[in-house]
């Protein structure tokens, strides 16, 4: 068992590789041992393209031309998540193993996407030795969002807040009071090409009107979400959520309308969902924005919002940024005890920034 857990720290390793160009695929790196050496190595390294699986047996191939197929059949191929047994993009990874009689094959975890979710598992075992369950919490992290998506049919929702050293966010005042640095306020922007979202409550809208964009970071601009209930919202008015910068979602209780980049959404359809409380209205917005294609979403205030995610646990990652300015008084930072969740800190010119993981979301 030791040995397994060292090789499938290996297809981690390799795995993350992937990080930023497998889109809604999992992050999956391989090994391929005989005699507890690696002979050969692969991940999935773009959305679309082969498998990590397929890019091991190539990469053995190219390393032992003659034998490679002599090779894989005594040789252990481990994989961080189970391969596939669908065709997609790609032919199933499963029948590439079984096609080349490979030995024996160690998996991480089960894919929780019902197109697989076992069956690629059951197809291996048919045909080779199959182990799985090696580093399984570690292989669900790395896969995060993905399993998130699969097991609970949501987006992946990352908190994110600048306060002050005295915990406000704002004044009282109309409009933003610039709290983090430069250099932060550029990293919040690559984080908003990293996803498919960006919601704020209409309460920021109408006090700060911010363009959501990615103006300071060259990447794309993520889709604006706000929950306006009762449209109070002027699609001619000043408000940049509007403008044609960004895709626009409009969640509101009466209507469904798209109006050129404009999509109003409304999520109160039945009369249960109208006794729901409010906090229980944002599982349920959730679950109807990860039917509409979103698979990630930053939140980025204000705290009325955010304070009921963090309620009703329906969180993944919080990313908070802490300033050495005082405000003094102003509109309060969201209350989150995050001291035993923090997984990262990292200091940016006059900010603090902290990394924070909710593992019970998972």
């Amino acid at each position: 068992m030791k040995n397994h857990k060292k090789f499938i720290k290996k297809c981690l390793d390799l795995a993350i590789l992937g990080k930023g160009n497998t889109k809604t695929n999992p992050l999956v790196g391989c090994v391929i041992v005989k005699n507890n050496q690696i002979l050969a190595s692969g991940y999935h390294k773009k959305f679309g393209q082969a498998h990590a699986e397929k890019n091991a047996i190539e990469d053995l191939q190219k390393n032992y031309p003659k034998n490679y197929k002599n090779i894989l059949k005594e040789a252990t191929l481990y994989v961080n998540l189970e391969p596939c047994s669908h065709y997609g993009k790609t032919p199933p990874c499963a029948n590439l193993i079984i096609k080349y009689k490979i030995k024996k094959v160690v998996i991480g975890t089960l894919d929780p996407n019902k197109k697989v979710n076992g069956k690629g598992y059951r197809k291996l075992k048919e045909k080779t030795d199959v182990i799985i369950g090696v580093l399984e919490k570690e292989c669900e992290e790395i896969n995060a969002k993905y399993f998130i998506n699969h097991r609970l049919k949501r987006p992946f929702i990352i908190l994110k807040w600048a306060e002050s050293k005295d915990k406000f966010i704002n004044t009282n005042s109309k409009g933003i009071t610039q709290i983090s640095g430069q250099k932060s306020i550029t990293l919040s922007h690559k984080w908003r090409s990293q996803v498919d979202a960006i919601m704020v409550g209409t309460n920021t809208i109408t006090c700060d009107n911010p363009k959501l964009t990615t103006r300071y970071f060259s990447g794309k601009n993520p889709t604006r979400i706000t929950i306006d209930r009762k449209n109070k919202l002027n699609e001619k008015s000043k408000w940049n959520i509007f403008n044609n910068d960004a895709k626009t979602i409009i969640l509101n209780e009466s209507k469904n309308k798209i109006t050129k980049n404009i999509q109003y959404l409304n999520y109160q359809t039945n009369k249960t969902i109208q006794k729901m409380n409010e906090s229980k209205k944002l599982v349920h917005i959730m679950k109807m924005l990860y039917k509409n294609q979103v698979r990630s979403i930053l939140i980025e205030g204000g705290t009325i919002i955010i304070q009921k995610l963090i309620e009703e646990n329906l969180w993944d990652e919080a990313r908070i940024f802490t300033s050495n300015k005082k405000l003094l008084s102003g509109k309060k930072a969201p209350l989150l005890d995050y001291k035993k969740l923090i997984t990262k800190t990292k200091e940016i010119e006059n900010d603090r920034l902290v990394f924070i993981q909710n593992k019970r979301s998972l």
